[in-house]
C-alpha cells in the first residue's frame, strides 16, 4: 500500500514516478513496480513481464529498471530533492530504494525536459554525420562505474557489426519461441494497444494498424528470418554511429548501472536532437555475443546493449499504463 504522506510531497513522489515510468524496456514491456514511502520510493521488478526467451537471465529486465531509476533520479533534482539510490539492501533483497531529502538546489533541465522527448526510433535516419562535440557528449554522459561505453563511427569499424546484428538476426527468427515470445508484445491493433498500454505497437514501428489475428499471422508465415536481417543492415546504413554498453561485472547491481548509464546517454542524445533505436540482437544471442566480446576485445566484459544513433523524423510515441496499475 502507499504511505500517506503530506500533499505535496507525495504529489510530487507520485510525478517522480512518472517520469520512472517513461523509461525503455524490453519490447515496452515495463517490468517494474513502485512503492512510495514517507521519504522514499523503491522500484521492484515485475517478473509476469519477463521475457524468458529473449532474456532468460532478466539482465534487459534490471537494465529497464535502471533506466527507471535514472529518470526518478533526473526527475528528484527537477522537484527541488536530492536523492541517495540504494541497490538491493539486505531487507529488501530485490528492490532498488531511493531516499529524499528537500533541497533549493536545482540542476540543469535539459535532461529532465527530454524524458517525454525519448523514444526508441526504429525508422530509417538520414545519415548526417553527428559533430564530434556532440559524440563527445555522449561519451560523457555515459560514464558510470563497472560500465563500459564505446562508439563506431568509421565504416570499417560498423561493417563487423552489421554482420554480427544479421547473424544474431537469423538465429532469433529461425527460434519459433523467440518468435511467438515478440508476436505476444505486439499490438497490432489500435484497439489492443489502448487495452494493454504496453508492448509494441504498429504505430511505434511505423507500420499500419491491421487486425490482430492478421498482424499475427504475417509474424508467424510471411516475415522470414532473411527479410529482418536485410532490413537491420538498411537501418544501420542509415545510421551515423553505432554505440555500445558493456558491463564489467555479470550481477544484477552491475546492469542496473548500464541501465543508468544509457537512460542519460539516450537522454542527453534526445536534447541533441539526436535518434537512437537497439540493434541489440548480438548481445541477446549467446553464440553471436561471445563472437562480438572477442571481436572488439572486451576481456571479460560483457556487451549488453548495442544502439545505432543518427537523424531521423520522430514517430508515434509508445504507450505507458496508468500511474495506478505500477504502484504498490
Amino acid at each position: 500500500m502507499t504511505e500517506r504522506l503530506n500533499g505535496s510531497s507525495l504529489d510530487w513522489f507520485r510525478e517522480m514516478v512518472h517520469y520512472a515510468t517513461l523509461a525503455p524496456s524490453g519490447h515496452n514491456t515495463q517490468p517494474w513496480r513502485f512503492g512510495i514511502g514517507e521519504d522514499r520510493i523503491a522500484i521492484l521488478p515485475d517478473f509476469t513481464r519477463r521475457l524468458p526467451v529473449v532474456d532468460p537471465d532478466d539482465h534487459a529486465l534490471y537494465i529497464s529498471l535502471g533506466c527507471a531509476l535514472e529518470n526518478m533520479m533526473i526527475a528528484t533534482e527537477h522537484f527541488g530533492f536530492e536523492a541517495e539510490a540504494e541497490y538491493f539492501p539486505p531487507s529488501e533483497e530485490e528492490r532498488l530504494l531511493a531516499r529524499f531529502k528537500k533541497t533549493d538546489r536545482h540542476e540543469d533541465e535539459k535532461l529532465f525536459e527530454a524524458i517525454p522527448k525519448r523514444q526508441s526510433n526504429r525508422g530509417r535516419y538520414d545519415g548526417r554525420p553527428i559533430p564530434d562535440g556532440d559524440l563527445q557528449k555522449l561519451a560523457e554522459a555515459a560514464e558510470r562505474p563497472g560500465v563500459r561505453f564505446m562508439l563506431f563511427t568509421k565504416p570499417g569499424e560498423i561493417e563487423p557489426l552489421i554482420d554480427f546484428v544479421k547473424e544474431g538476426n537469423l538465429k532469433q527468427f529461425n527460434d519459433k519461441a523467440f518468435v511467438e515470445e515478440l508476436v505476444s508484445w505486439i499490438r497490432f491493433s489500435r484497439k489492443d494497444a489502448d487495452r494493454s498500454m504496453d508492448g509494441l505497437t504498429s504505430a511505434a514501428m511505423g507500420l499500419p494498424w491491421i487486425p490482430s489475428w492478421m498482424g499475427r499471422m504475417i509474424m508467424r508465415y510471411l516475415v522470414t528470418p532473411g527479410s529482418q536481417a536485410k532490413q537491420s543492415e538498411k537501418l544501420i546504413r542509415s545510421s551515423s554511429a553505432l554505440m555500445l554498453f558493456a558491463a564489467e561485472r555479470d550481477e544484477k547491481s552491475c546492469w542496473v548501472d548500464v541501465g543508468r548509464a544509457f537512460e542519460r546517454t539516450a537522454l542527453t542524445a534526445t536534447s541533441l536532437g539526436i535518434s537512437q533505436a537497439h540493434v541489440n540482437m548480438p548481445c541477446e544471442v549467446l553464440e553471436v555475443r561471445r563472437k562480438l566480446r572477442e571481436h572488439i576485445e572486451l576481456g571479460d566484459s560483457q556487451p549488453m546493449l548495442l544502439l545505432r544513433i543518427g537523424y531521423a523524423e520522430p514517430r508515434p510515441r509508445s504507450l505507458r499504463r496508468p500511474l495506478e496499475d505500477v504502484l504498490i
